[in-house]
């Protein structure tokens, strides 16, 4: 009997899987939006971020959402009940859908994809921002400004405030990472004199 390979798969896998899934889902619901009319696109993306973000804020709702005892039809017609006139026809037909396949759980995977292509199809680049003390209005318009100039794009700023940096920034444009914040020169001072401190010793 010849040797059959059985590939099991990887949470690596399955992470890749669950991600192309849910760029599918977005790039249908983008389209069904477009359908409706051009800045439908920008109108349906706030409804799934705001639903997406109810859910996973509802630990309730999430178990509710995605345990195996609620049947389909169940679950269909609460979420068809709870969205009616609440939200676009195009959320509403992907929630549908979802709820069919039982794929609720790709819904923040849903609305990152989607952001994405947004941002894609109009020409903006998303930046995370992480910063110690919060911007002023003056600083964050010249920030985007300087980002605008350097990308040739229109950076979506997601700033964030971490004390521990000290001072400084730091910034993320896709795998791209800037780090000019006083912690990461206070560690990389510390770790050249702990080398420079071990080579004397020997």
């Amino acid at each position: 009997m010849a040797n059959v390979e059985t590939k099991h798969e990887t949470v690596l896998d399955a992470g890749t899987t669950r991600s192309r899934l849910a760029r599918v889902y977005a790039e249908a619901l983008l389209a069904s939006s477009l359908k409706q009319s051009p800045n439908a696109a920008d109108e349906v993306g706030t409804e799934l971020t705001d639903f997406a973000k109810a859910v996973g804020e509802s630990p309730g709702l999430g178990v509710f959402l995605g345990s195996p005892i609620v049947g389909k039809k169940a679950r269909a017609a609460l979420l068809a009940t709870a969205l009616a006139g609440r939200a676009s026809i195009s959320l509403r037909g992907l929630i549908a859908v979802l709820a069919k396949n039982n794929r609720l759980d790709l819904l923040r995977g849903i609305a990152q994809a989607y952001r994405a292509l947004i941002n894609e199809r109009s020409g903006r680049v998303p930046v995370k921002i992480t910063t110690a003390v919060p911007f002023t209005d003056e600083q964050k318009t010249k920030l985007t400004a300087n980002l605008k100039d350097l990308l040739k794009q229109d950076p979506v700023l997601d700033v964030r405030v971490d004390p521990d940096l000290l001072g400084g920034l730091v910034i993320q444009v896709g795998d791209s990472v800037v780090d000019t914040s006083v912690r990461t020169r206070i560690q990389s001072l510390r770790t050249l004199l702990l080398d420079k401190g071990g080579s004397h010793g020997n």
